[in-house]
């Protein structure tokens, strides 16, 4: 749903990802004027969509620090565990390994 629109897809594993997200989004625009953001649902979504799966529940997430757009696209790191069922935590970096989000969730 994103790929494409908010990000492109660098690199993938089975165990995490890296994205380049795309500054000239308009998201940028409404969130928040003068000082974009990248919201948080979003950065649980792309990892959704970088894993192949969809969400089920979420037990804790927490946004860390600000990903902000930079003119070249700013990018992220995902790295993600899964359990037999069908639990996964997921951490989310920016470049020199910060940490900026992790997630426990239940994938469908």
């Amino acid at each position: 749903m994103l790929e494409g629109v908010l990000y492109q897809l660098v690199e993938k594993s089975e165990n995490g990802a890296v994205v380049r997200l795309l500054p000239d989004n308009p998201i940028y625009q409404a969130h928040f004027p003068g000082y974009p953001v990248t919201p948080g649902v979003t950065l649980v979504q792309m990892a959704l969509e970088c894993m192949g799966r969809t969400l089920q529940g979420a037990k804790d997430i927490k946004f860390i620090v600000p990903v902000l757009p930079t003119p070249e696209g700013q990018q992220l790191r995902y790295e993600w565990t899964l359990a037999d069922d069908g639990k996964a935590t997921i951490q989310a970096f920016l470049p020199d390994d910060v940490l900026c989000a992790k997630m426990s969730v239940q994938l469908a």
